[in-house]
């Protein structure tokens, strides 16, 4: 056999034995709750008898004489002639650990030999002659527990070993023929794929660029055509390198018994949408912090079992994880039942280790107290343990998880508990963000950090207070950011308009001052050279449709480098007086332009996002005009129709409108999501609709005065019924 050969072989090897042995540790885990669980024990015995025949193949002699000693003492189990005890649980783990150990030695020098380079390797000599002292404790059982796949003496052997041989050959054949369905890819492969259709996404929006360039219609359903495909290779893709989250969850109730052992608690796991998948790329950023929140629910949340009973709880202490899918993100909660935070306790020691003076501390509000435990070199605990001052503190898994775009944040309520609530992307690689300009060049900032956009007409609409720029949106004062200024850069903003673009930063927002704002695409993510890598102000950069390359701004970093987390604080205060003086009958309402320039608006409540989308991208399906977004078929409706003007997707119209059509998706109920087509977006408000008029026309609910203009709000449940009246039967009867 050629060398390569050999290294294939290992290689297969060690990806199918780690596989058997995350499953192994969760099998024996498992068996310390319910002992009596024999398709766990028969799954253990069954997985080292493979791990002990692979190695005599290759050889591995060492690794085949431990998985010997540990599947005799699995057959001792299996057969009931020993009875499972604390003792023997935690030897198998052992055991596991030590096999995970020699398969780490295995990877890095391809052997398993006790002496390599000249050095001692660690001996396992001292476990095995554990796993067979333990085995030859083994007792006759009695009649009554004899487990019903045991034959007696007076049965004939050799049947028995037929039946057994025949049982071997049909778990062989079940186990080909379903790892058959799925194949290994290594994962170099998937990496080069990803990049690949990364480039194909830049080509794509290179030639949609060029498509807005010519009045060719047939050229722009093409791009349109593109654009689809593109967008599904990329889904598939994407989908190839998703990796459910029970990668990580697996070892949790490993970590949880070891940690309630040696801090003499007792705790159970309980986890909930393990089959959540993320990118694996996120999957290993997030690995560490998800466990150093497991060991903080242990160490500070979970109380002793008599402080427990004391306090009216079970002594028996609860964690528990969930995760699951929403809004295009992963929600993934770490809690526990435990004593909850103590806020005072926190404010005093944060003071103790001045991080905050006595000042700060007394004006804290709760969440801002919860989040004391998120600041560099925080910590409750007095003296280094096992479990705790470790030196990865909580400050580090908020910026593990913020370098990611994800958010962090804490629910506590004192002797019920805490729980930890992350959100983060899908995927990295490729994702939405919104192209602003500042000064010659443009920027990308990713659109899970937008919260929506602004722009200014008049300069008087910009106050000062606590000198601190700022601008009343909506009655509240949001703090402002001039880009060209954090940036140190020459340009000087247009003068007669500006641009916000409103962004989220934990609990606060802020505006983003920038010249121009062009449009939401995707981009591909490229990391920093090492030149900008210590640059906290961008998090990667992208090559634009037109080649031009974009910095992606990093939002958390530029809020930190301007200072306007401390900024926004100081106007909380002002903020919630502002809200008590103009609490009254308010809406937020989204304006825009409709058919003949008349000015409407809808309850921002029911308006889900704002598209643009070609016009040759109308397809119809019998009477009903449809458009696809978002992996998503909806319905179109156009408002020329329902207010009695012209068709804008009738072919000989096309000629007289813009190739692309301005979109607002509403979901007036959560079965039913319609795209209205209107001539342009205006403005974002919130005003008491004092003044009202009576409705003008069907399709409108009634005229109010906004912004000292009438605006005919629209009814959407009637618009919808004028459109199309079986929409609205499919989405209130199901």
């Amino acid at each position: 056999m050629e060398l390569n050969e050999i290294d294939d072989d290992i290689e297969a090897f060690l990806v199918e034995s780690y596989e058997n042995l995350n499953q192994i540790e969760s099998d024996i885990i498992e068996l310390e709750k319910t002992s009596a669980n024999g398709e766990a024990l028969v799954r253990i015995y069954r997985s080292l008898h493979t791990l002990k025949g692979n190695c005599g193949f290759l050889p591995f002699p060492n690794l085949e004489s431990l998985a010997h000693a540990g599947e005799n003492l699995l057959s001792c189990l299996r057969d009931r002639q020993l009875a499972i005890t604390p003792d023997i649980i935690s030897t198998l783990l052992q055991t596991v650990d030590s096999i995970r150990q020699i398969l780490s030695q295995i990877q890095a020098t391809k052997q398993d030999s006790d002496v390599y380079d000249g050095l001692r390797l660690r001996d396992y000599s001292a476990l095995i002659g554990l796993l067979t002292r333990l085995s030859e404790t083994k007792q006759t059982p009695k009649p009554s527990q004899l487990p019903v796949n045991i034959q007696t003496p007076q049965e004939d052997t050799a049947a028995s070993e037929s039946v057994e041989a025949l049982n071997h050959e049909l778990t062989e054949i079940s186990t080909t023929t379903s790892e058959s369905a799925y194949i290994r890819v290594n994962v170099n492969l998937l990496d080069q794929m990803m990049n690949l259709v990364g480039e194909l996404v830049l080509a794509r929006n290179q030639v949609i660029g060029f498509s807005t360039k010519f009045k060719d219609n047939n050229f722009a359903a093409t791009c349109q055509h593109l654009s689809l495909l593109t967008a599904e290779l990329q889904e598939g893709v994407m989908k190839t390198r998703l990796q459910p989250i029970s990668s990580i969850w697996q070892k949790f109730p490993r970590v949880t018994r070891d940690l309630a052992i040696a801090s003499g608690k007792e705790v159970e796991v309980e986890m909930e949408g393990a089959e959540t998948e993320l990118d694996k790329s996120i999957i290993e950023t997030i690995k560490d912090p998800l466990t150093h929140l497991v060991r903080n629910c242990i160490d500070h949340g979970i109380e002793l079992p008599a402080e427990r009973v004391a306090c009216g709880k079970p002594s028996l202490g609860r964690l528990f994880l969930r995760a699951f899918h929403e809004s295009g993100k992963v929600n993934i909660e770490i809690g526990d039942d435990g004593r909850g935070l103590n806020l005072e306790r926190l404010k005093g020691r944060a003071q103790q280790l001045g991080l905050v003076n006595a000042v700060q501390a007394a004006t804290m509000s709760e969440s801002e107290v919860m989040n004391l435990i998120f600041l560099s070199g925080f910590s409750t605990a007095e003296q280094v343990t096992y479990l705790s001052g470790r030196g990865v503190g909580m400050d580090i898994v908020k910026s593990n998880i913020e370098k990611i775009n994800g958010t962090i944040e804490i629910y506590s309520q004192q002797g019920q508990g805490t729980t930890f609530k992350i959100k983060i992307p899908l995927t990295l690689a490729i994702i939405p963000a919104l192209i602003v300009s500042s000064g010659d060049n443009r920027y990308a900032i990713p659109q899970a950090s937008l919260q929506e956009l602004v722009r200014l007409e008049a300069l008087n609409s910009i106050e000062i207070l606590y000198d601190v720029p700022v601008y009343r949106l909506r009655g509240n004062l949001v703090p402002l950011v001039y880009l060209n200024q954090a940036l140190q850069q020459d340009s000087i903003s247009n003068l007669e308009t500006l641009s916000l673009v409103i962004v989220q930063v934990d609990n606060y927002r802020f505006g983003l001052v920038v010249d121009t704002i062009e449009d939401i695409q995707d981009i591909v993510v490229k990391p920093l050279g090492r030149q900008l890598k210590t640059l906290s102000l961008f998090a990667g950069a992208t090559v634009l449709g037109d080649g031009i390359v974009a910095l992606i701004i990093d939002v958390v970093g530029l809020a930190n480098r301007t200072g306007i987390t401390a900024k926004q604080k100081q106007l909380l205060s002002e903020n919630a007086v502002n809200s008590l003086e103009q609490a009254g009958d308010r809406q937020t309402i989204l304006l825009f332009e409709g058919p003949q320039g008349a000015r409407m608006g809808i309850p921002l409540a029911i308006a889900f996002r704002l598209e643009e989308i070609l016009a040759s991208a109308v397809e119809k399906v019998a009477n009903q005009d449809v458009f696809q977004s978002y992996g998503q078929i909806l319905p179109l409706i156009d408002l020329y129709k329902i207010f009695g003007a012209r068709d804008p997707f009738n072919d000989e119209a096309l000629a007289t409108v813009a190739e692309t059509l301005q979109i607002i998706i509403v979901s007036p109920y959560s079965e039913l999501s319609v795209g209205l087509v209107v001539d342009r977006i205006l403005d974002i408000v919130e005003e008491p609709l004092n003044i009202k008029g009576i409705s003008s026309r069907p399709g409108v609910l009634f005229c109010a005065v906004i912004q000292g203009q009438i605006t005919e709000i629209l009814d959407i449940e009637t618009v919808i019924r004028i459109a199309n009246p079986h929409l609205l039967q499919l989405a209130t009867h199901g």
